[in-house]
């Protein structure tokens, strides 16, 4: 019990949910919160890194920017969008809450 504690708080703060179905309904990630989008994709951006795991194992990556490119668009946001993948070649794409 005192294993799984961690990890499911870890879930339930950063993805809003314990479920292990599906993709989760936000993410967090960086000091901000991201919302699915409407659309799901089937090709991604390149320049992706994995950033986390869903409860569902699901992998979510992300275009993070460095602390130079940061430095030089004058912001302190890691990245603007967030994927989860669903499936081999399917992805949800999570969008920015608020703003920088």
């Amino acid at each position: 019990m005192f294993a799984v504690a961690p990890t499911a708080i870890h879930d339930r703060l950063t993805f809003g949910t314990l479920s292990t179905a599906g993709a989760p309904p936000r993410v967090d990630y960086c000091g901000r919160r991201y919302y699915p989008a409407e659309a799901s994709l089937a090709t991604l951006p390149s320049g992706l890194s994995t950033i986390d795991t869903a409860p569902s194992g699901m992998p979510v990556l992300a275009p993070v920017l460095t602390a130079s490119e940061q430095a030089q668009h004058h912001t302190n946001v890691c990245t603007m969008q967030l994927f989860v993948q669903t499936g081999s070649h399917s992805y949800i794409s999570y969008g920015l809450s608020g703003g920088p």
